[in-house]
């Protein structure tokens, strides 16, 4: 950082009355970063043999790796998943198998499963395919989602049809949480970015759509860059410095729930365009705290050049999507509700 950015306050943690002893292992290193920050819990993860661990960007996590599960040594392990446990390779050699031989061998404490995905894989499989095989492989673990819309789809009732899904009662969605005090909101350069995962899933995240918009702003002489395949952070800090000073921020995702990079780029001060889904529309007021784009990449384009040529208005926008994140994406609620979650299950 070159420039003083907006200050914005550190939070507070939830008061802590128990230090419950967890059981993790690598999944997703964005998640997990904030969840290492519970002060209620005392991590373990047990080192894989299928996912190797990187530190990620940000850095060095101090993290106590154990050889394997040993009984009576925690109160609770997190498995995680996500809708590709449906693809044979991945059930039976890939990330899934971390999930079957930890379900397997923990029997004395409760398990909870975090469910990083959507049951929705339409250039593979059907969705009752999906809840089938998620449904044998939870059983009765309650499960822990990432966006109200997630929940209702899991339980079975998916863009209006109805399937045979995971009990209502036993899904959790508790929303992502960030700590606004690390992200910077910088001067504004007229850049337009977006950041999603740079293979796989590809209706999930629509990349057709965020090609198509690519190839109409190429047309009218504007840049698309996508973070991490356009243009690579050396360090977190590199990465918080590029996004605080990105102008726009477009979400192509379709099915996505909660992009935690939407998020940052809202903490960031970026003005945000999204699409409605996974329960976007319930906080984005177009117009006013960011916006809600069309699935047209001719219009979206419109949409970016019309925040470009406005330049003041979009930098006045961006605080307003900022002031949402902070009230509903902030990390004290995250672990309050993972605290009342943990407390239900385990006990005070």
């Amino acid at each position: 950082m070159t420039e003083t950015q907006t200050k914005t306050a550190p939070e507070k943690s939830v008061d802590v009355q128990r230090v419950y002893r967890g059981l993790d292992h690598v999944w997703h290193l964005g998640h997990q970063y904030e969840m290492l920050k519970f002060p209620f819990v005392d991590w373990s993860w047990v080192v894989e043999h299928k996912r190797h661990f990187s530190t990620g960007p940000r850095g060095q996590l101090d993290i106590n790796f154990v050889p394997h599960y040993e009984p009576g040594k925690y109160d609770f392990a997190l498995l995680h998943l996500d809708q590709q446990v449906v693809e044979p390779n991945i059930y039976n050699r890939g990330k899934c198998l971390v999930f079957k031989e930890l379900n397997e061998v923990i029997q004395d404490i409760p398990k909870i499963v975090l469910m990083h995905g959507t049951p929705y894989y339409p250039e593979k499989f059907d969705p009752q395919a999906i809840l089938t095989r998620v449904r044998d492989l939870v059983g009765d673990m309650p499960m822990v989602v990432n966006s109200h819309t997630a929940a209702d789809q899991w339980a079975g009732n998916i863009h209006g049809k109805q399937y045979q899904g995971i009990p209502r009662s036993q899904i959790f969605p508790i929303i992502h949480g960030m700590d606004a005090a690390e992200w910077w909101d910088l001067p504004k350069e007229p850049r337009v970015v977006t950041m999603i995962s740079p293979a796989g899933l590809d209706k999930y995240y629509d990349r057709v759509f965020l090609e198509a918009i690519r190839d109409e702003l190429a047309n009218r002489g504007i840049q698309f860059c996508q973070i991490t395949m356009d243009w690579q952070a050396r360090d977190w800090d590199d990465y918080r410095e590029f996004l605080g000073r990105s102008l726009v921020y477009v979400n192509p995702t379709r099915e996505s729930p909660m992009p935690r990079s939407r998020t940052e780029a809202m903490l960031s001060g970026c003005c945000v365009l999204t699409t409605p889904h996974q329960d976007a529309d319930t906080f984005i007021e177009h117009g006013k705290n960011g916006f809600i784009i069309p699935r047209n990449p001719e219009a979206v384009a419109d949409m970016v050049e019309e925040r470009i040529a406005n330049y003041k208005e979009s930098v006045e926008i961006g605080p307003r999507g900022k002031e949402t994140a902070m009230r509903l994406f902030n990390s004290q609620r995250y672990q309050q509700d993972w605290l009342g979650l943990l407390q239900k299950i385990i006990g005070t």
